[in-house]
């Protein structure tokens, strides 16, 4: 993507409205959490709440046998409905049925939803209808456009209730990887579907560098150049950024910032929620090897135990990033047993040593691709849930060797406030301030 980029003023300033009265999102489509900023016409950049005034919303939904259930509510249910409550999509999303990333979920990521091939050979899920006296009538498909649908649907009704007025443009961050049938996807179920027209796909760190760009950088600065780490939910994507300014107008000397994309590297199943899996496992196994287990099934064959301890998995990362130890009580988890445990970080650390010895990984390849060393990257910011766990920072430290490892941004909300920048020049209804983006 080249060319002149106009982002918004600064947050405060809000936008002023030169033309059709008009609203739009800027839409972080992550793995676990989707978030989205408002834009709209004289008025200040605002997060979108979801129905609990949260900030952010679980990026999963439950069918139940009458309504659809979103966020908290969706997790809630998830233990209860564990074959129609849909989470973590990006993993499958237009992924080909046979390929052999998504064999490999199916063995060990505990899709607890049962998948297939659609028309296409794209993975889609198996729902079982009902008739209409609520009966089970039979198998249906239904396509991974219709789930994400489902939610970009569900934050279109947030937004206008916020906006109190329609909302009908967005522009939707995309992991880097995704490929052009997988975007083509993503535009399909917000534009035939969800009803939204999408003015761009950004990809996150993108988005993420344009908020920097604009709020973080010295206005004059020169060939200042940043990594961006950013360790989602499932996977890890850096970006080597450049901020610079040029003076593009003969008839002023007024600097316009120029932000260059050097390069972007990833690394999948790497982030956060594959450390859940890790404790998952761990916690599995010691449950399976219970005295009043002995004979019994393994627990990962029971769907409704399988949700309740994933739940309990990332409660108890959280807990480790924390404190070297946390304490571990699930009651009546399968068959009126209880798990009851104290689990130490250095075991957790010591099972999910394959995917701490990945964390530098998409750095060394990012640097290669820009023709970069680390002497010469000026700063580093981290982003994503993934960089609260304490390993995870020491990896990065030893490998990056700053001064600093920058968090100078808010990794939740960075790539829905600068796709809504982004956004924001895609139409004429804002006057906006230019930047440069390449």
């Amino acid at each position: 993507m080249a060319g002149i980029l106009a982002i918004g003023m600064f947050l405060s300033q809000g936008i002023e409205d030169i033309g059709a009265r008009a609203n739009l999102i800027g839409v972080d489509f992550g793995s676990s959490f989707m978030k989205a900023t408002l834009v709209r016409p004289g008025k200040k950049f605002a997060i979108v709440e979801n129905t609990a005034a949260k900030r952010k919303t679980e990026a999963m939904v439950t069918l139940g046998k009458e309504n659809r259930l979103f966020g908290a509510d969706s997790l809630l249910a998830s233990g209860k409905y564990p074959l129609t409550t849909f989470a973590e999509l990006q993993r499958t999303f237009g992924e080909q049925f046979d390929a052999e990333l998504v064999q490999k979920m199916k063995e060990h990521r505990f899709i607890t939803n049962e998948i297939a091939a659609d028309e296409r050979g794209v993975v889609a899920w198996k729902v079982t209808s009902a008739g209409s006296g609520g009966e089970e009538s039979g198998e249906e498909l239904l396509h991974s456009e219709e789930v994400v649908a489902m939610l970009l649907q569900y934050v279109k009704m947030l937004a206008e209730k916020q906006a109190e007025a329609s909302v009908r443009e967005c522009v939707i961050t995309v992991p880097s990887w995704f490929t052009y049938d997988q975007r083509l996807m993503i535009r399909d179920a917000a534009e035939q579907l969800a009803g939204l027209s999408v003015l761009q796909l950004v990809h996150e760190n993108t988005a993420a560098a344009v908020l920097f760009g604009i709020d973080k950088v010295d206005k004059e600065a020169q060939n200042h150049t940043v990594l961006f780490y950013n360790m989602g939910g499932m996977d890890t994507e850096v970006a080597i950024v450049r901020y610079s300014h040029l003076n593009v107008s003969e008839k002023s000397k007024k600097l316009t910032p120029y932000i260059e994309i050097l390069a972007e590297a990833h690394e999948r199943d790497l982030g956060s929620k594959d450390l859940d899996l890790v404790l998952f496992d761990i916690l599995a196994d010691k449950f399976n090897a219970l005295k009043e287990r002995e004979g019994k099934p393994d627990l990962r064959t029971n769907p409704r135990a399988t949700k309740r301890l994933l739940k309990e998995a990332a409660k108890i990362k959280e807990e480790l990033s924390a404190n070297k130890q946390a304490s571990v009580k699930v009651p009546e988890l399968l068959d009126y047993v209880t798990l009851q445990l104290t689990l130490e970080r250095a075991e957790m650390e010591e099972k999910a040593s394959e995917l701490f010895a990945r964390v530098t990984r998409p750095i060394e390849a990012a640097l290669a691709k820009a023709g970069l060393s680390m002497d010469e990257i000026h700063q580093v910011e981290l982003l994503g849930g993934g960089i609260r766990t304490p390993k995870v920072t020491e990896l990065l430290e030893k490998a990056l060797k700053v001064k600093e490892l920058g968090v100078h941004l808010n990794g939740d909300e960075a790539m829905c406030f600068g796709s809504a920048f982004i956004g924001s020049n895609s139409t004429m209804n804002f006057k906006v301030a230019a930047v440069m983006l390449t």
